[in-house]
């Protein structure tokens, strides 16, 4: 797409926003699969930033095998959620898939780069864990795998 002087400085002004995607997966006791940075502090789900051009189920998609070595096909969408967050982190917008469930015997290699562990987080630590602003998340799309449909949150407030 081609376009003019005009136009760039016009899209140069408008807002940014992060985009971020990630998998739920869980395991036979319905516990969730949390992976722990090594750039900040808690447990996050297993995923990223979307990158310039890329979808977010790509992204999802993409961010499984880079960090943890599993090419999962992201299944249902389960949650889009608009977070505003005061500056520098600004707004966000989160989409979050049903990964499925781990087979028995899969093999996790942890992108060393990024990740130092992982581990299976049962709903009850889910805040302990990730976090309100990410426990909320991760609840809310877990009744969308429940009810089979999407969820959408605005700032942690379902938009009916």
């Amino acid at each position: 797409m081609e376009l003019s002087d005009v136009s760039r400085e016009y899209f140069r002004t408008l807002p940014r926003r992060r985009v971020a995607a990630g998998l739920v997966i869980r395991n036979g006791d319905g516990c969730v699969l949390a992976v722990k940075p090594n750039y900040k502090e808690g447990w996050l789900l297993p995923g990223g930033t979307v990158d310039p051009g890329e979808a977010p189920r790509k992204a999802a998609r993409r961010e499984g095998r880079e960090e943890l070595g599993l090419d999962i096909e992201p299944g249902a969408l389960l949650l889009i959620a608009h977070s505003a967050f005061p500056d520098p982190v600004g707004d966000g917008l989160s989409f979050l898939y049903d990964g499925g469930s781990l087979p028995e015997g899969a093999s996790i290699t942890l992108q060393e780069e990024e990740l130092t562990e992982w581990r299976f987080v049962a709903p009850e630590q889910f805040e302990e864990h990730f976090g309100d602003h990410g426990a909320l998340h991760i609840q809310a799309a877990l009744t969308g795998l429940e009810e089979k449909r999407t969820l959408e949150l605005e700032d942690g407030v379902e938009v009916l």
